[in-house]
């Protein structure tokens, strides 16, 4: 890698880890960027803990009350606060690994402390986490769009409540018609994280299908498609389940089922296609550079997405990993365009 490429990489993102969306990039104010990278790390560990690796399910729950016990310590709450009283007992990780996982939720409870903000939306992310490491198939597209409230909402309430627009889970559902400028843009803000969240869910089609997490709810399934529930004595284990019918689909079946993720996760990013304007329009400091970073997520899950519905057969075999080609060019060529727009179509 080129030293151009590696440039690049880490400006965009800062995370550490790759992601075919910009993560605290040079776009934000660098006075944000710890935050939002110490969230960064909280979700990543957190989605690694619930369904990456051969751990137990009792090990993965004690990974996962372990970031939620440091997100708390980070945020000077008794755990009994936050619901933390029924976590599993110690088993099969070190103690300085457990030590690692309560230090990456506690510089992240410390950051949203920072800045003005609890711990609800994290514990959301948290939670749904918890789901992934006991995963039962969804039920209909309620259930699913329910588990993205919980996966995908809370990183963009999260971001803008670093800008100063601050929410709770607890708050009514926004409305995009009829509603006040910051219902307009949680609206936004919700389907675009909504749309991210089932566009991954089509990409990653061929790992889940695998792992036995099917992310098309069961009303969509084709007949032959079954889940055989597994039961066992061994406390939260009982919940595991496996899929069967998988090898028997049709490719017509198969791209029907990667086309149904993709195609609703569109419709949701093109609800959200007015959230920079709207940034820019209404967020002070920063609203422009904010604007900015939303534009190029939103752009990388269209340019996903558009190549999925192009060859659907693409999400049984592989994920799509945008290039560092694709990321020049959204620095050099698209992200002046965007920056051309914003500025000339908003009446600030």
């Amino acid at each position: 890698m080129s030293q151009l490429d590696q440039g690049l990489v880490k400006a965009f993102h800062a995370g550490g880890h790759y992601e075919n969306f910009p993560v605290a990039s040079w776009l934000l104010p660098a006075a944000l960027r710890p935050a939002v990278v110490s969230v960064y790390r909280l979700a990543r560990t957190g989605d690694d803990l619930a369904d990456e690796g051969d751990f137990t399910i009792t090990q993965r729950l004690e990974g996962l009350a372990a970031l939620r016990r440091g997100l708390s310590q980070g945020q000077n709450l008794a755990p009994d606060q936050e619901g933390l009283g029924n976590e599993p007992a110690p088993n099969g990780w070190s103690a300085q690994a457990i030590a690692e996982f309560e230090a990456i939720g506690s510089q992240a409870g410390a950051q949203l402390s920072a800045h003005g903000l609890n711990a609800d939306w994290a514990l959301q992310l948290l939670n749904a986490f918890d789901y992934d490491a006991q995963f039962e198939p969804f039920e209909t597209w309620s259930d699913v769009l329910g588990y993205c409230q919980c996966s995908a909402v809370p990183v963009g309430r999260i971001l803008l409540g670093f800008f100063g627009l601050h929410s709770s889970p607890e708050d009514p559902a926004p409305r995009q018609v009829a509603g006040t400028m910051k219902e307009q843009i949680f609206f936004a803000s919700d389907s675009i994280c909504t749309g991210l969240q089932l566009v991954n869910f089509g990409q990653d089609l061929h790992q889940d299908m695998g792992r036995h997490r099917p992310t098309l709810p069961k009303s969509d399934w084709p007949a032959r498609l079954t889940w055989k529930s597994e039961s066992t004595t061994s406390g939260v284990e009982q919940r595991r389940g496996e899929l069967l019918g998988v090898e028997a689909l049709s490719l017509e079946e198969r791209l029907a089922i990667a086309r149904s993720l993709v195609i609703r996760g569109s419709n949701q990013l093109a609800r959200g296609e007015n959230l920079p304007k709207q940034l820019y329009k209404n967020v002070r400091p920063h609203g422009l550079r904010l604007a900015l970073e939303i534009t190029l997520i939103l752009e990388g899950g269209q340019s996903i997405a558009k190549r999925l519905l192009r060859n659907p057969g693409m999400a049984w075999r592989r994920s799509i990993r945008l290039s560092r080609a694709w990321l020049l060019l959204s620095l050099m060529n698209r992200l002046p365009v965007h920056f051309w727009r914003l500025t000339q179509s908003s009446d600030r």
